[in-house]
């Protein structure tokens, strides 16, 4: 008679695959797994303290974000920094992301408009402070991960606020804002304050308050395509002109 999975089990491995991802992306961003180097699960896993199990859970998971590359009989290995790679995801969370938002503004209710309200101020305060040359490496790479945290929760929002499940699937399944946030997290890190000529999040909120859903569209659209022309110039020292 078999037995039937235990869901206590199976939280507590899908916890330990979480926590053996962030370690790992830890490492690779501190310089301690470099770009191009072979990624050993016995190793990693005596590095990390866990079992292999979990260790490779996480390496598949990593795969598929595209941080990692599997190649048979050869082993696995940290990927080179795509700036294609990202450009053509923000590409695809402009378009998507750009549509929630029309969506959204023509149903979102007053407490989730305050909710995104909050999440956008916090998110605004730390993206303007930016990476301070005082700061430590660990110190950015928390305030990056926060970054992230509060940024998934807000465009995430929108896109369960639009109704639309299918560009809430895409999001979800392509893991469009993890995959454009940890390959962005290779490039040169911005060491001062943020200068921008494109929407905050606060503007978008406050345009979702008027109900404006083309306003809100434009918005969003005009924030990815920014924050991809951001990416090109800290990257290569060049930025692409976007017609209007």
């Amino acid at each position: 008679m078999s037995k039937r999975p235990n869901a206590r089990n199976s939280s507590t491995e899908s916890s330990l695959t979480e926590q053996c991802v962030s370690e790992i992306l830890r490492l690779i961003r501190m310089g301690k797994i470099p770009t191009g180097s072979r990624v050993g699960e016995v190793a990693l896993a005596k590095e990390l303290n866990m079992g292999r199990a979990p260790v490779r859970a996480a390496l598949d998971r990593l795969a598929n974000l595209g941080v990692v590359e599997r190649i048979a009989r050869s082993g696995t290995f940290v990927r080179e920094v795509s700036l294609n790679d990202y450009c053509e995801i923000i590409d695809v969370r402009a378009g998507l992301e750009s549509m929630a938002g029309f969506l959204a503004t023509l149903r979102i209710s007053d407490e989730q408009l305050t909710s995104l309200e909050k999440i956008a101020k916090e998110l605004d305060d730390l993206d303007s402070a930016g990476v301070s040359e005082r700061m430590t490496r660990e110190a950015s790479l928390a305030l990056h991960d926060k970054l992230f945290a509060l940024d998934t929760q807000f465009h995430m929002g929108i896109a369960q606020e639009s109704g639309n499940k299918r560009i809430l699937a895409l999001l979800e399944q392509q893991h469009l804002l993890e995959r454009s946030f940890i390959i962005g997290m290779g490039f040169p890190p911005r060491r001062q304050k943020q200068v921008t000529d494109f929407p905050s999040h606060l503007d978008i909120v406050k345009e979702m308050r008027k109900g404006n859903p083309k306003g809100v569209r434009d918005m969003i659209l005009a924030m990815l395509m920014g924050t991809k022309d951001g990416a090109i110039r800290r990257f290569s020292g060049y930025q692409i002109e976007h017609l209007d």
